[in-house]
């Protein structure tokens, strides 16, 4: 009774202060954010997925990506988003691009969809040309 008090006043006091406190709709979609790390020696990477969340699915927004240290212009970036669904893996997403020092950004294209009962997962694995590691985040 006390919430339900409260929330009356609540609201009462915003549209006194001319403020409309409105509901999410049902369907609307979550964004999340994963991150992971990785290291081989002195060498390591960042990877940071966003994707949203709704109808069922799971959608790729983009990712940001930090990596280092590179010698010149040496070394790569495989990026790879998959799901698996039964026994069967589908991988809906690989891009590989030249790395260098520092943060990279990553738009994805639309129509990357997870079904949100399978198992997802995207990783980044960053190459130096002497050192490789993977960084891999759930999506869930």
């Amino acid at each position: 009774m006390k919430t339900a008090v409260r929330a009356g006043l609540t609201a009462l006091a915003l549209a006194l202060a001319g403020t409309t406190l409105l509901a999410a709709p049902a369907d609307a979609a979550t964004i999340k954010q994963v991150t992971s790390t990785c290291h081989d020696g002195d060498f390591g990477g960042t990877f940071t997925l966003r994707y949203e969340t709704s109808g069922g699915y799971h959608r790729p927004i983009g990712a940001i990506t930090t990596s280092g240290p590179y010698i010149g212009d040496s070394g790569t970036r495989l990026m790879r988003i998959s799901y698996r669904e039964g026994v069967t893996t589908r991988t809906i997403y690989t891009r590989l691009s030249a790395a260098t020092n520092g943060e990279q950004a990553e738009a994805f294209p639309t129509g990357l969809t997870i079904p949100m009962t399978a198992r997802g997962t995207a990783s980044t694995t960053f190459d130096s040309g002497t050192a490789t590691c993977t960084a891999t985040v759930p999506i869930s």
